[in-house]
């Protein structure tokens, strides 16, 4: 049996899975196939949220970095995916996925390895370089919801953050403003 015929197999596993659920696994199967060739795909964007904020955050879709893209979209056709413009979609599985670019803006020594109960794992993208993310979309687009969801990401991990590199970026990417008022803001309400 292949590792194809084997994703195949596993893949029909995840029809009854939750969104979430079904999206992580199949990320994990993918991640398998990519990492035969070397290549190892990160979790950006939405789904990166969505695990960072423990699913209070939900996405439609899997945005990935990673090198390698003919291999990947050599695999993704091979699994039954089909290509519709930017995207990848499984309509069994009912799965988006995107690759947006193949180099991580952010710190490969801060990307987590997520280990799942299927005896699998996934990349995602280091918290600090999500909130950045955040901080971005909320000060160069306005974007009211990646405020929230930006300052809820640091409200959750804050323990957990390397608030020097964040601090930096966010000098560098001109997000530091808005990144200090919710630092004052966390401070102000964990007073003891």
């Amino acid at each position: 049996m292949t590792l194809i015929d084997k994703a195949l197999l596993e893949m029909e596993k995840l029809k009854s899975k939750s969104k979430f659920e079904k999206m992580l696994l199949f990320t994990s199967i993918f991640t398998e196939l990519l990492e035969e060739y070397n290549i190892k795909p990160i979790i950006v964007g939405g789904l990166s949220v969505e695990i960072y904020t423990r699913n209070d955050y939900t996405t439609v879709d899997i945005d990935l970095v990673l090198s390698g893209r003919d291999k990947a979209n050599e695999i993704l056709q091979k699994l039954g995916f089909e290509k519709l413009g930017k995207d990848w979609y499984h309509e069994d599985l009912e799965i988006a996925l995107e690759i947006p670019d193949n180099v991580l803006d952010g710190s490969y020594e801060k990307v987590l390895i997520l280990n799942l109960p299927n005896n699998k794992k996934v990349y995602v993208i280091g918290i600090e370089d999500i909130l950045a993310d955040r901080l971005r979309a909320c000060v160069h687009w306005k974007s009211t919801a990646d405020c929230e969801w930006g300052y809820r990401l640091l409200f959750i991990h804050y323990q957990d953050i390397d608030i020097e590199y964040l601090i930096e970026k966010s000098k560098k990417e001109q997000t530091y403003s808005e990144l200090n008022k919710w630092l004052k803001t966390y401070e102000e309400m964990n007073k003891k």
